[in-house]
């Protein structure tokens, strides 16, 4: 009997010595304050990539696992998580949100320190995305792609006087410098400039005033979800005339909730990715039915949908690693991705470029508050 308990004990050991450990994830982002709505959503995203994922074995046999950091929106708070999560096992950071966080890590060098690559990154400012960083993926198209849409759409049906407000970071300024930019090209300059802070109604007030005594045709925001229904309830409230178009962060839900539906009604929207209600598109059909298989009654939404495509991009770079993933070996596995279908959605990564996609569309928000494309 001695001998047959210690034969067993032994197996146990060989079996324990033999189990594939999970793979560690991280994502470090605001899930509370100005922008969490964004964190939140992005953070369900993930969850329900990874859910799915290992419902069906993992990646070669190993579950991946999410270890998600409240940022709060403090850039300090980001960089002191991400040193944190560069101590520990992570392979990977996921859908990173905030432009003053991003551009503290940047300056810091903190990703060369940790060696953490990041995938889906929030906003897609140029300055971001040039000089390029081998430790940065970028999925979505860049906001210079979808300000380039919106302008050549907002000229071809005649609208020439355009007006830019702005909120007062890294992304907002950014942005004004990438349309005045493209206007100039054009022989255009912005009949309006005015910036907002990410609180209160004064600035707000400012920009409207500042907006209308431009005589715009167009209103082109550049802000975070849930300022930018702010900014569109006062517009409403202020009777300003000219229409609203904003980025893809805009997020129609947000702005409804925000807002509310008929002073949401209208309001463009630029898109990075597809419809969420077209199952036509293979990676769309996965994803509605993923989140009815894993969702606990999640309604869909585009920044889930995004994080969920993200997430789908790092699975297929843990895949390329093959066994005992690392840091650099992701780095290196996602550099190889070269024109790869997710299902209706390309994305083209090599050694130089670090963006992924260009898809780039343009939308309406509904009296449903339904997008129409």
């Amino acid at each position: 009997m001695r001998g047959s308990k210690w034969f067993y004990a032994g197996l146990l050991v060989l079996a324990a010595a033999g189990a594939k450990a999970d793979i560690l994830v991280a994502q470090v982002a605001p899930m509370s304050g100005p922008i969490g709505v964004e964190g939140v959503e992005y953070n369900s995203g993930i969850k329900l990539a990874l859910a799915a994922a290992n419902a069906s074995g993992g990646v070669l046999g190993q579950k991946v696992v999410l270890e998600t950091v409240d940022d709060e929106y403090s850039p300090d708070k980001t960089v002191a998580a991400i040193r944190r999560a560069g101590r520990g096992e992570a392979v990977a950071l996921l859908m990173h949100v905030g432009s003053p966080s991003l551009t503290k890590v940047l300056a810091e060098r903190v990703l060369e320190e940790t060696g953490l690559p990041v995938i889906g990154v929030v906003p897609g400012a140029e300055p971001f995305r040039k000089p390029h960083n081998p430790l940065l993926f970028h999925v979505r198209a860049g906001d210079l792609d979808q300000y380039r849409k919106i302008i050549e759409h907002s000229l071809t049906i005649g609208m020439r006087r355009i007006a830019v407000v702005y909120v007062d970071i890294p992304f907002g300024k950014a942005g004004l410098a990438a349309v005045e930019a493209l206007l100039k090209e054009r022989g255009l300059d912005p009949v309006a400039r005015a910036a907002i802070v990410m609180t209160g109604a004064e600035s707000l007030a400012a920009a409207l005033t500042a907006t209308q005594r431009g005589n715009a045709d167009l209103v082109l925001l550049i802000s975070p979800a849930k300022r930018a229904g702010e900014f569109v309830a006062a517009a409403r409230d202020a009777a300003l005339q000219a229409p609203i178009t904003t980025l893809s962060y805009g997020h129609a839900d947000t702005i409804c909730r925000v807002a509310a539906q008929e002073k949401a009604f209208g309001v463009g929207l630029a898109q990075v990715f597809p419809n969420i209600r077209n199952r036509a598109l293979p990676l769309v059909r996965g994803y509605q039915d993923d989140l009815a298989r894993h969702g606990g009654g999640a309604k869909p939404s585009l920044m889930q949908f995004e994080a969920y495509t993200a997430t789908k991009v790092l699975l297929e770079g843990l895949r390329r690693t093959g066994k005992a993933p690392t840091r650099q070996k992701l780095a290196n596995a996602l550099d190889t991705m070269r024109n790869y279908d997710l299902g209706g959605y390309l994305i083209d990564f090599n050694e130089k470029k670090h963006t992924g996609s260009a898809f780039v569309d343009m939308s309406i928000i509904g009296r449903d508050c339904q997008l129409i494309y």
